[in-house]
């Protein structure tokens, strides 16, 4: 991506403010795709640049506007409560509101959790539960990682940063692909194997 336009939208000279209130200044900044030439922008907050250069400024938060990124989606071959509940805190995470995108992906995990057949009362001993049955251990620290940031986003008010909460989101994507999308594949191709064999012995 490249750096096309940048302007600062606030505070501006006509409003007669020197930073904004919470010590931030905002600029808009309009990106290219270097391969595909596709557009973004997005809103960056900056510290108060009265002693700095913009080059070395402390970023505070991005945000693109336009186009409206979409939610993130898991397979539909992952049970449909999982994926509605990893949808809406995928909402809530392009919104900004990342103490609320937290708790949306643990409880996904949870779902996740008692659609493996655990039974146990806290999601951390859901979690233990399904390892002792044999879950990949990848996909066990992934589940422990979404319990923790949402244990942590309700209880203790603390919001984690843009970039962890998409790294959280991409790790319950990738215990999705074990747990539901390849074996799914696996099933459709098998079930493609016998049909293609069973048709080769009917043509004879």
């Amino acid at each position: 991506m490249s750096l096309r336009e940048q302007r600062q939208v606030h505070p501006t000279a006509s409003s007669n403010l020197i930073v904004t209130t919470d010590g931030l200044v905002v600029y808009e900044q309009l990106w290219t795709c270097d391969l595909c030439h596709r557009a973004t922008v997005e809103l960056v907050g900056l510290v108060d640049q009265a002693s700095t250069s913009l080059e070395e400024a402390s970023e505070s938060w991005r945000r693109q506007v336009w186009p409206e990124p979409l939610p993130r989606k898991l397979s539909e071959d992952v049970p449909e409560l999982v994926r509605s509940l990893f949808t809406d805190a995928s909402k809530a995470e392009n919104a900004g509101s990342y103490r609320l995108a937290g708790v949306g992906y643990r409880a996904a995990v949870e779902e996740i959790c008692k659609d493996q057949g655990a039974t146990k009362y806290t999601l951390y001993d859901k979690i233990t539960e399904l390892a002792e049955r044999g879950l990949p251990q990848d996909v066990v620290d992934a589940m422990h990682e979404a319990r923790v940031v949402g244990n942590d986003s309700i209880h203790h008010n603390l919001e984690y940063a843009a970039d962890e909460i998409a790294d959280l989101a991409k790790l319950i994507e990738e215990a999705a692909q074990i747990l539901y999308v390849q074996p799914a594949e696996r099933k459709r191709m098998a079930q493609a194997r016998k049909a293609r064999s069973e048709a080769a012995k009917t043509s004879k």
